[in-house]
């Protein structure tokens, strides 16, 4: 068996993202193929720092042996523990298992004059500064979902099952595929393993098997998919190749919060579906609606989170509000966004919630209809909305700054129509002007900044004239990435100033 065949044998112990050492050492990184052996911490602090294992170098110096020289195998795949590991609730029993299992392997090969590991304690058991993990997380997401479902075709059950309390086994029911997650946890539960043991257990044993049939498989090592640069070597398959996954979900729906007071929001799922990158985007937990585990005043199943928190959480990748700021700081958008504004909450929220009155006989609604707003064109050059605005107040050492008013909200608006999530929100040029005009209604001619911001003086809460422009122009252009400009770039240079 190949070297690769063996890389995953020893991902399955418990992995922590720091070593427990010293304090005012600057962290070290810890490869993705190092797995912290930290089994016994559920008895209490250790006496000796929890060993570093390094799984590549075991797998290239036991090419030989295989997978199954340290891993058993039951039902044709491989099991994430050790050989001769059993869990225990003695802690002395367990210590002196790895013991014996690691040492009397190292002292085996010793004995055969081949290439080994350490015998003594201190050589294992060595105290480092504070590391973190460079092991990231692997999303299976549309494209290698696809990749899985061609090597399968029509067999769904290779990989999703439930379980049937009165066969008393696992099985495969057609509609209720769902996340691995759903029910595999962090910790094992009886005979249910955690999420980490379940997955590596069946994907590590899936790709071995076919690398013996000679198959094209997926990797076996830890680096293949927690090593950032392996996974974004993956190859990503075109949309066109990648079938919309369907379990019964709605094209459109309206989102009903029972008990809320607001109008209901009208979702576009299928809309959704072509922007995110698998379904645990949004149903972080189960395929199951949102109002099945978010209630109105917050359940256990929920963790307490509301259903208005799960949707407008600020900072949560999995809301709603949360998805769409991420949005928002990609740099065609970040140059109004970073802004110190916004436009006026009452508006924005109408923008989603513009169904009908939250009420029972809602449910009975048929679905809303699939409609992207179409923003019109930009008005032509007049007095209201200026080709060249020039910027006077401050002429002392420069001359005006002469501002390409119209070429800024040209780009702006150019990189709103390639977004239906910015169409749906900028549903008019108005909306645009906020972005620099902030603090002020929306309107085709808003205020001059001089209006709020005093020419020189600033208050406590704003920000005097000089000090507005710069930071509202530079603020823009370092968040959309554009070119840093000198002082001359906007300002001509008065003659006379600097002879």
């Amino acid at each position: 068996m190949s070297a690769r065949h063996l890389g995953w044998c020893f991902a399955l112990l418990i992995v922590v993202s720091s070593v427990s050492a010293g304090s005012g050492v600057a962290p070290r990184s810890i490869g993705p193929s190092h797995i912290v052996m930290d089994n016994l911490r559920a008895f209490g602090a250790p006496e000796r720092p929890a060993v570093e294992f390094d799984h590549g170098t075991h797998v290239d110096a036991l090419q030989a042996e295989g997978c199954t020289g340290c891993h058993p195998v039951e039902d044709g795949q491989l099991l994430p523990k050790l050989t001769g590991i059993h869990d225990s609730e003695d802690r002395d029993e367990l210590l002196d298992a790895f013991h014996s299992r690691c040492m009397g392997c190292h002292e085996e090969r010793t004995g055969e004059a081949l290439s080994s590991g350490p015998v003594t304690c201190g050589e294992c058991h060595v105290r480092r500064p504070d590391g973190i993990s460079e092991r990231v997380p692997m999303r299976f997401d549309y494209s290698l979902h696809a990749r899985h479902a061609q090597a399968y075709p029509e067999k769904c059950e290779e990989c999703h099952h439930v379980y049937d309390e009165e066969l008393q086994k696992l099985v495969y029911v057609k509609g209720e595929e769902d996340a691995c997650r759903s029910c595999h946890g962090l910790s094992n539960e009886g005979e249910k393993p955690s999420l980490a043991n379940a997955v590596h257990r069946g994907c590590i044993s899936c790709h071995l098997h076919r690398m013996e049939a000679d198959l094209d498989a997926g990797p076996v090592r830890c680096v293949g998919c927690h090593d950032l640069d392996h996974q974004l070597a993956v190859v990503q398959l075109d949309e066109s190749e990648i079938p919309r996954l369907m379990r019964g979900q709605p094209d459109t729906t309206w989102i009903l919060d029972d008990g809320a007071r607001t109008r209901v929001v009208a979702f576009d799922h299928k809309g959704h579906e072509t922007v995110t990158s698998s379904c645990s985007s949004c149903h972080h937990r189960t395929m199951r609606p949102c109002g099945e585990c978010h209630s109105l005043a917050g359940s256990p199943e929920g963790d307490g989170v509301t259903m208005e928190r799960a949707h407008h959480h600020a900072r949560s990748q999995y809301s709603c509000v949360g998805c769409h700021n991420l949005n928002t700081r990609e740099p065609e958008c970040a140059g109004c966004h970073v802004q110190p504004s916004a436009a006026p909450a009452d508006r924005t929220c109408a923008v989603c919630h513009s169904g009908p009155p939250a009420a029972p006989e809602v449910a009975e609604l048929p679905p809303p209809d699939r409609v992207v707003p179409v923003l019109a064109p930009l008005p032509p050059i007049s007095e209201s909305y200026p080709e060249i605005v020039e910027i006077a107040s401050l002429v002392d050492r420069y001359e005006a700054s002469k501002l390409p008013h119209a070429k800024i909200v040209a780009r702006l608006d150019a990189a709103v129509r390639e977004s239906d999530l910015a169409v749906g929100f900028h549903r008019n040029m108005e909306t645009l002007c906020v972005g620099c005009h902030h603090h002020s209604p929306a309107a085709t001619r808003p205020p001059p900044c001089r209006a709020c911001h005093a020419q020189a003086a600033a208050t406590r809460d704003m920000p005097g004239l000089k000090v507005a422009y710069h930071r509202q122009c530079m603020g823009c252009h370092a968040a959309m990435g554009i070119k840093a400009m000198t002082c001359t770039d906007c300002h001509a240079e008065r003659e006379g100033e600097n002879s």
